[in-house]
């Protein structure tokens, strides 16, 4: 069997690429690809830079097994040049016919894509949505949906976000939601079908201590902590976090109420995607080119509509 074909299509523009990677050791793009790796070795991947307008993927879009959306410090509303192109190009994905996930800004993307709108949070508390969702809760259709296989009907993640859902486009199911926003949705366009979360699954405590840093005059000054050294603090305790970390007394000042009982720190739904929606498309695809079926059959989705809360 040939190694999956993953397309990792790189959310932030230029500048904040260059942050990331200095303070954060990546781009969210190069994140993504080493924990993409880390689920599965027979991966090949490559990292298109959609925000810069000075290439293209390097094959067409149905030739790959799955296109991801990574995570972006933009934000809709500025509607540069950057984020028109990743818009057109996920326009062009929802057309391709391969399963697509996204994270965050993927999300986002995703939604206004196809028809819905994004704009910045209106929640008065939503700056609790930087580390960490909590209280993120499976809707009915979550429960069955393979996305979400090995999640609690209730969990806490990584979440860095300003902005939110407001209306969700034609053909979305709301998979995950808490009080703040939707936290996942399946959206089935017109020939591919996405899968996205507005938290990160694929963040690690290293990484997401590396982006609070890195980004620190933009978070304080946005409210997101009082000052930079209350920052830092807390930047401190996330670098520590991990599936076996034991929390001291004094870390509960930044942790909160966040429930590592119901925190996996694994991919979750990364993995799931690879698992149960890439693989079986790739199968599905090399059936039918055996048989000489029609390669654009439609997906059927194991969720139900979900209205916008």
């Amino acid at each position: 069997m040939t190694a999956l074909r993953i397309l990792i299509s790189e959310g932030n523009e230029s500048a904040n690429r260059a942050r990331l990677i200095r303070n954060a050791g990546d781009s969210s793009g190069g994140l993504c690809d080493r924990v993409l790796h880390g689920i599965r070795s027979d991966l090949h991947t490559e990292i298109y830079f959609a925000p810069d307008g000075t290439q293209r993927p390097q094959r067409p879009l149905d030739d790959y097994d799955g296109i991801l959306f990574t995570g972006s410090m933009s934000n809709i509303q500025d509607m540069t040049d950057g984020t028109r192109r990743q818009i057109a190009f996920m326009q062009e994905a929802f057309t391709s016919g391969t399963p697509l996930f996204g994270i965050c800004w993927g999300l986002q993307l995703a939604t206004v894509a196809a028809g819905g709108r994004v704009g910045p949070s209106h929640v008065a508390d939503s700056r609790d949505e930087w580390p960490f969702a909590r209280n993120i809760a499976l809707t009915s259709a979550g429960r069955d949906h393979p996305m979400h296989l090995t999640r609690p009907d209730v969990f806490d993640s990584y979440a860095f976000h300003s902005d939110m859902i407001y209306e969700l486009p034609a053909g979305a199911t709301v998979t995950a939601r808490n009080d703040r926003c939707i936290q996942a949705l399946e959206i089935c366009g017109q020939k591919s079908v996405f899968w996205g979360v507005q938290y990160h699954p694929e963040a690690d405590g290293a990484q997401a201590a590396g982006f609070t840093g890195g980004f620190a005059p933009v978070l304080v000054e946005a409210g997101y902590y009082p000052d930079v050294d209350t920052l830092a603090s807390s930047a401190k305790v996330l670098r520590r976090l991990g599936p076996d970390y034991r929390p001291a007394p004094e870390d509960r000042e930044w942790l909160g109420d966040l429930a590592l009982d119901r925190f996996d720190f694994a991919p979750v739904e990364l993995v799931n995607w690879l698992h149960h929606h890439v693989c079986p498309a790739r199968d599905r695809r090399l059936q039918m080119s055996r048989t000489g079926a029609s390669p654009n059959s439609a997906y059927t989705s194991s969720a139900e509509g979900n209205p916008l809360p």
